[in-house]
């Protein structure tokens, strides 16, 4: 089951949560808006693990891919298919077969494929590439978006039939403005992840982060923090934050800092599990995905066929 918790015990975090609880166990669509940042796929992942349904949890940014690959990523090829395809591939549709579907960044996809996603998302029906006859997933659809479908449509980039059939039921994700109150517990929440018990945190430190601005939201909000954390020694003090919010203007010192930050959770959860890359991908609240690009990113060996088994072999020096 997915290890994932939306934090904060703020007046906009309870309603959503309570609204999660009440929509997951449906089989309706649902649609999750919001703003950058602001925690779509979590609360996709929470949808999916309050659901009931006993298959995986796949999740999939549709502007990822360009066009001639989202085919293949979604309904998958029969071994052949095309030169480079020695073996058959599900497809992220047949992989999600009794469970979820994320559809990240939705607003994104070109007009071409929405009229293809339409026809499999309402008939669970599909044809993989090279196949013979079609296949059937069973699955449930969310998806998320940063900017209003209505509008979308109104000016003809987006279609009004996928508009209505993705969206059964709406979540809006509130930013991260509308709940300053939660700052000082998302901010220990980090803390922990990253450094575990060894690190406190400086109270000053935090009204400092409640009272800056925070256009990226919480995913900003993390990213320094994670700085901090960098910055600092055995608490995360007004030092650590200051420094961590001047290098935030600075791009590239403060992509490398905060990638040194991503590099140590990601190692320290890859201890945690013994190498379960799955239920690593639990414990960060991120599709298993997510975690062999980070590893890739950072360095972190994945040997041959660790996709297949779910665990890999790593190491935390220094690259």
């Amino acid at each position: 089951m997915l290890d994932v918790a939306l934090v904060g015990g703020s007046s906009p975090m309870r309603e959503l949560r309570a609204l999660i609880a009440r929509v997951a166990p449906l089989r309706i669509p649902v649609l999750i808006e919001g703003a950058t940042g602001t925690g779509k796929e979590l609360a996709a992942a929470l949808v999916h693990r309050d659901s009931g349904r006993t298959g995986n949890f796949v999740a999939f940014n549709v502007c990822a891919l360009g066009e001639s690959m989202f085919e293949d990523a979604l309904f998958g090829h029969v071994k052949g298919a095309y030169t480079g395809a020695v073996s058959e591939s599900l497809g992220f549709l047949r992989e999600a077969n009794g469970g979820t579907v994320f559809f990240d960044e939705i607003s994104g996809l070109a007009l071409p494929l929405q009229a293809k996603l339409l026809r499999a998302i309402e008939t669970g029906v599909f044809r993989p590439i090279g196949a013979a006859r079609d296949a059937m997933s069973e699955f449930r659809t969310v998806a998320a978006t940063n900017e209003e479908l209505r509008e979308l449509v109104a000016e003809g980039r987006f279609r009004d039939d996928l508009m209505h059939r993705l969206s059964g039921i709406t979540i809006r994700m509130p930013t991260l403005a509308e709940r300053v109150d939660d700052i000082p517990e998302l901010v220990r929440h980090f803390v922990r992840r990253i450094a575990g018990q060894e690190m406190s945190v400086a109270s000053r430190a935090v009204v400092i982060l409640q009272e800056t601005p925070w256009p990226g939201n919480v995913r900003e909000l993390r990213q320094v923090v994670e700085a901090s954390v960098a910055f600092a020694h055995r608490e995360l003090d007004v030092a650590a934050v200051e420094l961590a919010l001047a290098h935030r203007s600075s791009r590239t010192e403060a992509r490398v800092v905060v990638g040194h930050a991503e590099r140590r959770e990601l190692i320290t959860v890859l201890e945690r599990t013994s190498g379960d890359t799955g239920r690593a991908a639990e414990l960060l609240g991120v599709h298993r995905a997510t975690v062999y690009r980070r590893m890739k990113r950072h360095g972190i060996d994945v040997p041959s066929g660790a996709r297949r088994r779910g665990a890999v072999g790593y190491t935390g020096a220094a690259k």
